[in-house]
């Protein structure tokens, strides 16, 4: 979105700053795990803007989590399907049901809708889970394209 902080932390991507930013998702945990759940999401999907971004394409469907990171996929040529070896398809298969559960608990538990009829997620483990499987995802996408970018 370029004006919060982890916009302005992840305008080009590094390593470290996915880390940073993974950490503040993570440090809200005691006090507001719905919080901690919005933020993962904007982790994922800021990592996944950014990469687009520098890879010269245009991030579509905006608040759309699973279309960003089909696009990012795209991009990066993370495919999944028989022709590849069943652990790294098992993993990237993983990878995707991960984000389609963070985009959908963020959107029923998440803080970023107010809460407005929906559900309040108090479990800090359950949170916790979210959070650090976000991080890990962002991280694995930022890594990838710094790795792919580079040995252009």
């Amino acid at each position: 979105d370029g004006t919060t902080p982890m916009a302005v932390q992840l305008s080009q991507i590094s390593l470290s700053g996915v880390r940073e930013q993974w950490w503040v998702a993570s440090s809200r945990l005691p006090q507001s795990p719905s919080s901690a759940i919005t933020a993962g999401r904007t982790l994922v999907e800021s990592t996944c803007k950014t990469i687009l971004e520098e890879c010269g394409e245009t991030p579509g469907a905006p608040g759309d989590l699973q279309k960003l990171l089909k696009q990012v996929r795209e991009v990066l040529n993370l495919k999944t399907g028989s022709d590849m070896h069943r652990p790294v398809n098992e993993t990237l298969s993983g990878l995707i049901s991960l984000v389609n559960g963070l985009s959908a608990i963020s959107n029923d538990a998440g803080d970023r809708h107010g809460n407005v009829g929906g559900l309040r997620l108090e479990d800090i483990t359950v949170a916790s889970l979210i959070v650090h499987a976000a991080g890990t995802a962002a991280f694995f996408l930022a890594q990838v394209h710094l790795e792919r970018r580079y040995i252009k």
